[in-house]
């Protein structure tokens, strides 16, 4: 069975800390999983667009004491407005998308069509 072993990782530039200090800006664009015959595949969940990136992914070992991945903050149910970009990114994320809500009933209106 296959198991995340590196993040995917783009470099998009320079930044200046607070502290005047200068740093590198980072951006995870996917996973690495090794299977148990050595095999690697790459599965990418996004990949750079800017004109600060190099064109080069890096790979770093998956650390162990890494945040854990930000969730949805909505409840599952719903109780957000969803919008199709909502709804894409969730399923990209394989996070649960709630159904779209359902067209009101305005059948009081006196309009024919």
């Amino acid at each position: 069975m296959a198991r995340p072993t590196h993040d995917i990782v783009a470099t998009l530039g320079e930044y200046t800390a607070g502290d005047g200090t200068k740093k590198k800006r980072y951006h995870t664009c996917g996973k690495a999983f090794t299977n148990d015959s050595g095999q690697i595949s790459l599965k990418l969940d996004a990949l750079p667009c800017s004109p600060e990136w190099s064109g080069w992914l890096s790979l770093y070992p998956v650390r162990e004491d890494a945040p854990a991945p930000r969730q949805d903050p909505r409840p599952a149910g719903g109780g957000g407005e969803t919008t199709i970009t909502n709804r894409y990114t969730n399923l990209a994320r394989g996070m649960p998308v709630a159904p779209a809500a359902a067209a009101p009933d305005d059948d009081d209106d006196e309009i024919p069509f």
